[in-house]
């Protein structure tokens, strides 16, 4: 393993700038010697031993600026978050770092700039996906009407995340409705978490058990949140 190191008061010419020619040397190199190193080479450099501190700092020198502007770019196109944007262009050297996966015949291009930003891009625009999948997969969480009852009772703040894991309060409440009452309740609590609206297979399911139309479920679900909204608000009492 060759061993860098950055001494900005030395001066000389590295006569042998190839990965090969750097690889051979015995001598160390300094600031004014990275500089003079083609992006190719400072991209097979990083990848090929263990990273200093001085070839990630030169990669980020060289290049976070146009893929900062290219994660910029995508975020517009993607109608996302600027600060995501900001966050992949970091993580962009952060993979390249842990991986090191580059190969030199990757690129295609004779301007080496050019290679090494669309290689940095590549990685970039997987990161994108990867941040898409993620958000796909998440299971949406919506806020339900039981939450707006509580925040319209006469309950405080505090009062009320204590009454929402009392089973007793719950079970004092579900006292309050008949049986069609309860039965569509208790649908909208398993489902309405997930869904923004219960699937119409619940609601015919449920028109069909409790033997009435399905526009009547509304009506029903309007009564029964009138009834908890009471029923709380006397417990309060």
């Amino acid at each position: 393993m060759v061993t860098y190191t950055t001494h900005s008061t030395t001066k000389r010419d590295i006569k042998d700038v190839t990965l090969r020619g750097i690889l051979n040397r015995k001598a160390l190199l300094t600031n004014s010697e990275l500089n003079q190193i083609s992006d190719l080479t400072l991209l097979e450099l990083f990848c090929t031993n263990e990273v200093g501190d001085e070839l990630y700092e030169q990669l980020l020198k060289r290049f976070l600026t146009e893929v900062k502007s290219e994660c910029a770019r995508i975020c517009e196109k993607r109608k996302l978050d600027p600060h995501i944007g900001k966050q992949i262009a970091h993580e962009t050297f952060e993979r390249l770092k842990k991986y090191k996966s580059f190969q030199a015949d990757q690129i295609k291009s004779a301007d080496q700039h050019r290679a090494v930003l669309v290689y940095l891009y590549r990685i970039a625009t997987s990161l994108f996906n990867n941040h898409y999948a993620a958000e796909k997969n998440k299971t949406t969480i919506n806020r339900t009407y039981f939450e707006d009852i509580f925040d319209s009772s006469e309950y405080s703040p505090a009062e009320v995340r204590a009454l929402k894991n009392k089973k007793d309060i719950a079970v004092l409440i579900f006292k309050k409705l008949n049986f069609k009452e309860q039965k569509i309740i208790l649908a909208d609590l398993e489902f309405k978490r997930h869904h923004k609206y219960l699937p119409d297979t619940v609601t015919e399911a449920l028109a069909q058990e409790l033997s009435i139309k399905k526009d009547t479920i509304r009506k029903i679900r309007e009564r029964a949140i009138e009834k908890i909204k009471n029923t709380i608000n006397e417990i309060n009492r």
